[in-house]
């Protein structure tokens, strides 16, 4: 109904965040709950104990928090996490939780929001909608589940309420929210950046490298017909696309060159045929 990913076909570290929250959820209710809270959530006059920066986002004490986050994360989570790759996506999530942690330091200091501990997903979720929102800014969702509207403007709303709510003490920390939001945008500028200077140096250095290596192996066969792409043998072909889908594992589909792209759609033609 709702258009998620079969469990057992999202990526790796999807499974991996949806399964210990799930973990955690149910030690909290097998009298581990009041240990887990003292020793993971993330409380700011105890910010030097330096692993409840990640631990709190994988505490959930109530049954609608962890189905709530936990629904939103499958839902926006899987696209990000194909385009960026799973250790960019990993590293995003993981970031997204310390930095909405390190936000919200300083709102406490100034006694803007007590000294109440902090838990759940939600801080590193508001990193990933932020990366959704700069990856498919023109995506309709349903806000609330109920109006249709494009992310780049829904985010803006979700970002608003927080920002007027954040004083309210009304029980969420709105500040983690912000420091999330602020992150995954953070973190999409950087990687953004990244990719456009490593098509840069695929452009510039990429071919002289390919005709190297991949020529001196095969420089006894037959030259390839004119107007046609020379490809190599089987093996070679084979060796080339799994390159190909190691770079999209690692950095995501976005950070193919052209030439990368125009040969997974070549092996895909010769595939069909």
């Amino acid at each position: 109904m709702l258009g998620l990913t079969p469990l057992k076909y999202l990526p790796r570290p999807m499974q991996a965040i949806l399964l210990a929250n799930a973990i955690v959820y149910l030690l909290s209710w097998i009298n581990l709950g009041d240990y887990i809270l003292w020793y993971g959530a993330f409380i700011p006059s105890q910010a030097h104990e330096l692993w409840r920066f990640v631990s709190y986002a994988f505490i959930h004490t109530d049954f609608m928090h962890i189905l709530f986050n936990m629904l939103m994360f499958w839902m926006f989570a899987t696209e990000v996490c194909k385009s960026l790759g799973e250790r960019n996506f990993t590293t995003l999530y993981l970031l997204s939780a310390i930095f909405a942690g390190l936000f919200s330091i300083p709102f406490y200091a100034f006694g803007l929001m007590g000294n109440h501990a902090v838990i759940g997903a939600s801080g590193a979720l508001f990193g990933v909608m932020a990366a959704y929102a700069f990856l498919f800014p023109e995506q309709i969702i349903l806000m609330f589940f109920i109006v249709p509207m494009k992310i780049k403007h829904a985010i803006w709303i979700f970002i608003a309420i927080d920002l007027f709510m954040a004083n309210s003490s009304d029980g969420i920390a709105h500040f983690a929210h912000l420091g999330g939001v602020l992150s995954g945008y953070l973190f999409m500028l950087f990687w953004s950046k990244s990719i456009s200077l490593e098509s840069f140096f695929a452009k510039s250095k990429g071919p002289e490298r390919y005709s190297r290596e991949f020529f001196k192996e095969h420089a006894k066969q037959a030259p390839p017909l004119e107007g046609e792409l020379y490809k190599g043998n089987s093996s070679a072909k084979e060796e080339r696309l799994n390159e190909i889908l190691e770079k999209i594992n690692r950095t995501g589909l976005q950070s193919l060159s052209q030439e990368e792209r125009d040969y997974l759609q070549w092996f895909g033609k010769q595939n069909k045929k």
